[in-house]
C-alpha cells in the first residue's frame, strides 16, 4: 500500500521555517521566505499602527502642490538611506493637514516590509502610559524599555495636547515634557532612529525647548526634517 504523502503549508522548508543545505561539507540553515513572511506580519500586528499601514501607502498620497512634492521626495530619499544602512531620524513638523501622519505610515509600511520592527504611539500614549506606573519601578521601566528599545520608534502628534499657556506666554506641560524627553534623549544616545510628526515648527519648537529640538535636529542628520510654517491654505481637511 503507498505511503500517504505528507502535505505542508510551505514545500520548500516542509514547515520548519529554514531550508538546509551542505556547503564546503557542513550543514548549513537560512531562514525560508515563509517565515520571514511570518515575522513581518507578526511585526505588522505588534507595530501599533492598525489600519494604517493598509491605508497609507507613498503611492497614494496626492502631490499636486509643491510642498507635497518635497515631502514625498525626501521620504523616499530617507528610505533608500536607511535600508542602505544610514539609520537616520525622519521628523515632520508644522501645518496640520499637509498628510504628515499618511507619510510617517507609508514609511512604516516599507519598513515593516523589510521585517524592520516598528512600534507606533501617539505622544498621548506614551505620556499616559508612562504616568500610569510612575509609581511602580518595575512596569515603568518596563513600559519604558518597549518604547526606547524598539529598532524604529514612531511618534505621532507630538506635544499635540500638551501645550499650555499662562499668562499669554506659552509652554509644554513639564511633565509630558520630562517623559518625552527621556525616550528621544535615550534614543539620541543609543543612536535609535525615530520616526516624529508633531503640529509645532521648528521655529516655534526652538522658542518652546532648544534642548529637545537640537536632539531630534541631530538625530535626522539635519537632512530629514522637514517643517511647514503654519499655513490654512495647505490644510487639505479644509479645502472642499
Amino acid at each position: 500500500m503507498r505511503k500517504k504523502q505528507e502535505s505542508y503549508h510551505c514545500n520548500k522548508c516542509k514547515d520548519k521555517g529554514f531550508v538546509f543545505k551542505v556547503v564546503n561539507g557542513y550543514e548549513t540553515a537560512t531562514k525560508c521566505s515563509c517565515r520571514v513572511q511570518e515575522e513581518i506580519k507578526e511585526k505588522a500586528n505588534m507595530s501599533g499602527l492598525g489600519d494604517l499601514i493598509k491605508t497609507k501607502t507613498l503611492k497614494n498620497y496626492i502631490a499636486t502642490e509643491r510642498f507635497q512634492k518635497e515631502i514625498k521626495e525626501k521620504a523616499m530619499e530617507y528610505l533608500q538611506e536607511f535600508f542602505k544602512g544610514n539609520r537616520h531620524s525622519f521628523a515632520l513638523l508644522g501645518q496640520s493637514g499637509i498628510g504628515k501622519t499618511h507619510i510617517m505610515s507609508a514609511v512604516s509600511r516599507e519598513m515593516l516590509k523589510r521585517n524592520i520592527q516598528v512600534r507606533y504611539y501617539t505622544a498621548d500614549d506614551i505620556i499616559q502610559k508612562l504616568n500610569a506606573c510612575r509609581f511602580d519601578e518595575e512596569n515603568y521601566n518596563r513600559e519604558f524599555n518597549i518604547m526606547a528599545n524598539a529598532s524604529v520608534l514612531y511618534i505621532d502628534e507630538l506635544f499635540k495636547s500638551s501645550i499650555q499657556r499662562f499668562y499669554n506666554v506659552e509652554s509644554i506641560n513639564a511633565n509630558d515634557f520630562r517623559e518625552i524627553f527621556k525616550i528621544i534623549n535615550y534614543r539620541y544616545n543609543k543612536k535609535k532612529p525615530i520616526l516624529l510628526n508633531s503640529e509645532i515648527h521648528f521655529e516655534r519648537f526652538a522658542d518652546l525647548d532648544q534642548a529637545m529640538i537640537g536632539r531630534i535636529n541631530e538625530m535626522c542628520n539635519k537632512e530629514f526634517i522637514i517643517s511647514v510654517k503654519p499655513d490654512k491654505d495647505k490644510n487639505y481637511r479644509l479645502k472642499g
